[in-house]
């Protein structure tokens, strides 16, 4: 997925973004930001923010730098009832412009089945991320029944190119968490790995907590 194509989608689709996650891929954030088991005047890294979903669910006292590709998905952010001390930014993922070791903690929500380059993306978290920090993940990924992977095959052009719904929401059916914590030798600790199967190919995901175990 071509970067410039992906901002585009996202812009397009960023007043309709919530409405089309609660019909079709609703999960309440609490018990993400929860695992991170944060503490007044910590500072976390949401990656990417989008239009804000996870942000309500941050504790007050905590400082968040939500960043983003598409200007649009963060003006609905911004709209977003929050107690935690919020502050946004355009920002490649791929590319973050935050100094080693910026943050005590990181969350991503659907982000990396969307990036072009999931393995540099995580490794930027890692780069910014401190030393034993917890890393927060919520996605959609490649199911582990052969059977189930055969469907995601059928969809992953028209997700990845045309978008679900058109033009509006583009990723990867066929994002392999498997090889991106388990085979990617990053500096990881895998803490949790709880997978959604389902028949249905659209409904395969994973919630994941990561320990940054880089020295």
């Amino acid at each position: 997925m071509q970067i410039n194509q992906v901002i585009e989608a996202y812009n397009q689709g960023a007043v309709d973004y919530d409405a089309i996650m609660k019909r079709y891929w609703h999960i309440e954030r609490e018990p993400l930001i929860g695992s991170l088991q944060l503490k007044p005047g910590q500072t976390v890294l949401d990656a990417a923010v989008g239009t804000g979903l996870n942000l309500s669910a941050y504790p007050e006292g905590v400082h968040v730098l939500g960043v983003d590709l598409s200007q649009k998905m963060l003006d609905e952010a911004r709209k977003k009832r929050v107690s935690a001390d919020i502050t946004f930014k355009i920002s490649d993922m791929c590319n973050l412009d935050s100094p080693d070791n910026s943050f005590d903690a990181a969350a991503s929500g659907f982000t990396l089945c969307v990036v072009d380059d999931p393995v540099r993306a995580l490794e930027e978290i890692l780069r910014v991320t401190k030393p034993g920090a917890f890393i927060a993940i919520l996605d959609y990924c490649k199911s582990q029944d052969p059977e189930i992977q055969k469907w995601q095959e059928l969809i992953s052009d028209a997700t990845s190119q045309l978008g679900f719904p058109t033009g509006k929401i583009k990723w990867d059916a066929l994002m392999d968490y498997d090889e991106l914590i388990y085979n990617s030798k990053l500096p990881i600790e895998v803490l949790v790995d709880d997978r959604t199967e389902s028949p249905n190919p659209f409904l395969c995901g994973c919630q994941l907590l990561l320990k940054n175990s880089k020295a």
